[in-house]
């Protein structure tokens, strides 16, 4: 056989070995399994079921469908002690996460927000202050850049002194990936001397419970409390007067729907 038929029959080979599809009937349904797609995403967990279309792979949080054409790779998963760590193939790129609605993101202003000064759809700003693990894995590493705008405003003349500020945070960035999300916080000032002292607690769909106000009659310095599962804020209040959140506040917001994030397999074989 010449040079010229040797590399027309290597250029078939491996053509043809480019169209086969991974194997997966041999995979039985409830096993462990590690899919990798076309594009770079891995998708782990347990085979849930399977037709001739698609896949579909239960991750503990949700349950992921891929397409079979897109399929570039099917490992099995094995978590016995004995087990091996199972190898990624090489156009492996990144780990699909799952962060579950209701997760809690504790977060530093950027901007500062004021009920008397600030207006609907102004923009703000703040990072996340703790990072987020799923599974063990960084998925979301504090200082990610999170933005939102102010939604809610009413100052302290219009509603017999108490005033109230809220906020929606619809976007986080994490290296060159964006990610929208739907996070509100909103805050109410007190309307008594003894309401000063106590916890304020808004509806969890309002999304904050207030830091306990430690009031006097020149001002007010604020606890960090943290109540009801939804948010908090460190608030600076002069009494009677309108609320407001410096650029430095610390806040905490919750999720409203699961956030899908792309973890680059490096940082998940680092599990950091």
């Amino acid at each position: 056989m010449t040079k010229r038929s040797w590399t027309a029959v290597a250029v078939l080979a491996l053509a043809a070995a480019c169209s086969r599809q991974p194997d997966v009937e041999k995979l039985p349904v409830g096993s462990e399994v590690q899919v990798t797609r076309q594009d770079g995403g891995v998708v782990q967990g347990t085979l849930k079921a399977r037709d001739d279309e698609k896949v579909n792979v239960d991750t503990g949080r949700v349950t992921r469908t891929v397409r079979r054409d897109e399929i570039a790779d099917v490992r099995l998963v094995d978590h016995s002690a004995a087990a091996k760590p199972v190898e990624l193939p090489r156009i492996a790129r990144f780990r699909e996460f799952t962060v579950p609605d209701g997760t809690r993101l504790s977060l530093e202003l950027q901007s500062a927000v004021s009920s008397e000064t600030s207006r609907v759809e102004d923009p703000v700003e703040a990072r996340l202050d703790s990072a987020i693990r799923i599974d063990g894995v960084e998925v979301l590493p504090a200082g990610a850049r999170v933005s939102g705008e102010v939604t809610g405003v009413q100052d302290a003349g219009k509603v017999k002194g108490r005033a109230s500020l809220a906020m929606r945070f619809t976007r986080i960035v994490v290296g060159d990936d964006s990610y929208p999300i739907s996070a509100p916080f909103a805050m109410t000032a007190p309307s008594t001397k003894k309401q000063d002292a106590e916890k304020i607690g808004l509806p969890a769909a309002g999304g904050a419970i207030v830091g306990a106000i430690l009031g006097g009659k020149k001002g007010a310095a604020i606890g960090g409390a943290i109540g009801g599962g939804a948010g908090a804020a460190h608030v600076l209040m002069t009494e009677g007067k309108d609320v407001v959140l410096g650029a430095g506040a610390s806040i905490a917001v919750a999720l409203q729907q699961p956030l899908d994030v792309k973890v680059p397999i490096d940082r998940v074989r680092r599990g950091n």
